[in-house]
């Protein structure tokens, strides 16, 4: 596996905010197509938004560790670090509630999942990125920044009675969230010189 980071710069950043666009917009669209084809709800519960989480996060995670792999050797924890994230956001807020507060509703989840998959995927860089914990907060901060998507998703929704063109926007502005403001720290982490011990896990057979 490729891992030389000389090269890495806006052409990384780019594939990165695409595959975050692209991999959450068809997870949100997937995630609710399964959570409420799975279960019969007439609402946003915790169950719910356990199996949305499961499924948006897998499949957002996955095509941004298409385009992480060949920086970071090992990287395959990042799809179930991303599923972790959105899970336990998605279990959050349907277990809380929405009661018609969209506003404070895409903070919590943003908050959640911006926390939750922060660590996790810092668990994911820590052993071959040198100051991976700037990850954990380029997490939150552009997780909160996608907070939009929640009230965005919503005014869709009541605009044009589908759920699922709401549920893309969703996942279109969240991806495009996290993927633009975590992806240009992600650059910078990965340019910075290694140390001996990291640079020796990372070329590890």
């Amino acid at each position: 596996m490729n891992t030389e980071r000389t090269n890495i710069g806006w052409g990384f950043w780019l594939a990165w905010v695409l595959a975050s666009i692209m991999g959450f917009g068809m997870g949100a669209l997937l995630g609710m197509s399964v959570a409420y084809g799975l279960f019969d709800r007439d609402g946003f519960d915790a169950t719910i938004g356990i199996t949305f989480g499961i499924v948006m996060g897998a499949t957002g995670g996955f095509l941004q560790w298409v385009v992480l792999r060949e920086k970071v050797a090992q990287a395959g924890w990042w799809v179930l670090a991303s599923a972790l994230g959105f899970a336990v956001a998605g279990g959050a807020l349907g277990t809380i509630g929405v009661n018609g507060n969209y506003v404070t509703a895409g903070i919590l989840f943003t908050a959640v999942f911006g926390v939750i998959a922060g660590i996790m995927q810092w668990l994911v860089l820590r052993q071959q990125v040198v100051r991976a914990g700037l990850w954990v907060l380029a997490s939150i901060f552009g997780s909160l920044v996608s907070a939009i998507s929640v009230p965005a998703a919503s005014a869709i929704n009541a605009a044009t009675d589908s759920y699922g063109l709401g549920a893309m926007v969703f996942g279109v502005l969240f991806g495009a969230g996290l993927g633009a403001i975590p992806g240009a720290a992600l650059v910078w982490l990965l340019r910075q010189p290694q140390s001996s011990s990291v640079e020796g896990m990372a070329t590890a057979p």
